[in-house]
């Protein structure tokens, strides 16, 4: 954005306070969900969303882009991400809502290897507000698509308002512990993508290297999905997400030795399956843990609680590396909060036995 003057602090704040808005905005945009089913929530995104996306890159000033984007990718977020369409793949994909989430969350992680170059490469070729309102546009047209073909309507006895709502997902046997596994995993999560091609450099890679070996873990991401359905039907969701995050805190630890391509690679595949593996099965476990009329509401308050502690994650780990003086410190504290995360699910897992085998006896 060099041709505006506008300043780099703008405009990554344009990108935080969306992404607050969209993580707050997931508990509306689920119990929306609930309440008036997927054709208002995605007509609503469709038609806000863009406006706010269009007007923010036609704006004149950087307060104006940065109030006006925030809105539209808030917008776009709060109703139109994993929470939300996990949540409609579950409802509209008949007795197999591992399958359809899995490959719901396959094609989103496909979408996202195609967007990035190509965004790159329109920016070159059209510059950035021309790019905006092309990609804003498409996920405009996306989103009246599925307004217009998928409905998930619900029944008027279970529209429930959004406070009620709320406090009925939290009171649901294991959702806490559930919350605070997803937080945790948050956590490990952000400050690995963080800190994880420093941590390769100073085990002796190069800075190409280990960017090269960051991109790995990226596709890695995508192929971590594939394998889920035989893993689930193995483990059950509850054991697979322990196994994810199992995965997760190892892959914090690998990073630390990384100093070499194999052992690059190594910490690629696993950190890779156990993030790519984690937005679908939580999805999964959603299914299985709240009420399928309160699914949306209570799959938003995870996301949120996950979006929350993805924030704070950074600072845990800039501030371990502050007090240790070494960066292997902020993975320490990742792995510890990825260990922390299976003990949660174990105990989320616990209260969904309980419930489940109390509901069949009675």
């Amino acid at each position: 954005m060099t041709d505006t003057g506008w300043s780099e602090l703008g405009i990554v704040t344009a990108f935080s306070v969306s992404a607050g808005i969209a993580g707050l905005g997931s508990m509306i945009g689920g119990w929306a969900l609930d309440r008036w089913g997927s054709r208002g929530v995605f007509g609503v995104a469709a038609i806000f969303g863009t406006i706010a996306f269009w007007a923010g890159a036609n704006a004149s000033t950087a307060t104006g882009f940065t109030v006006l984007s925030s809105l539209g990718g808030g917008v776009f977020g709060a109703l139109g991400f994993y929470h939300v369409t996990q949540t409609v793949a579950a409802r509209v994909g008949g007795p197999s809502p591992t399958r359809s989430i899995t490959a719901l969350t396959v094609w989103g992680a496909f979408a996202g290897a195609i967007y990035l170059p190509l965004t790159a490469w329109l920016i070159d070729l059209v510059g950035w507000r021309d790019t905006l309102t092309i990609i804003t546009a498409s996920a405009g047209a996306m989103l009246a698509i599925g307004a217009v073909s998928v409905a998930t309507d619900t029944d008027p006895q279970h529209r429930i308002t959004f406070l009620s709502g709320l406090g009925k997902s939290l009171a649901v046997p294991g959702a806490r512990w559930f919350m605070l596994a997803v937080g945790l995993a948050g956590i490990a999560i952000s400050v690995l993508v963080v800190y994880q091609v420093p941590l390769m450099t100073a085990a002796g890679l190069t800075l190409a290297t280990a960017s090269s070996i960051a991109g790995a873990r990226s596709i890695a991401q995508l192929l971590g999905r594939l394998p889920l359905a035989p893993i689930v039907g193995r483990l059950g969701a509850n054991g697979a997400m322990q196994l994810s995050f199992v995965a997760i805190a190892a892959g914090c630890l690998i990073v630390i030795i990384a100093g070499s391509v194999a052992m690059g690679v190594l910490f690629a595949v696993v950190a890779g399956f156990g993030i790519g593996s984690m937005s679908p099965l939580t999805g999964i476990n959603s299914v299985e843990l709240f009420p399928a009329a309160r699914l949306g509401v209570g799959r938003g308050t995870i996301a949120a609680a996950g979006s929350a502690a993805g924030a704070i994650g950074p600072l845990l780990g800039s501030g371990a590396v502050a007090l240790s003086g070494s960066r292997s410190a902020a993975a320490v504290v990742a792995a510890g909060a990825g260990f922390a995360a299976v003990w949660a699910m174990r105990l989320a897992g616990r209260h969904v036995e309980t419930r489940v085998g109390t509901q069949a006896s009675s």
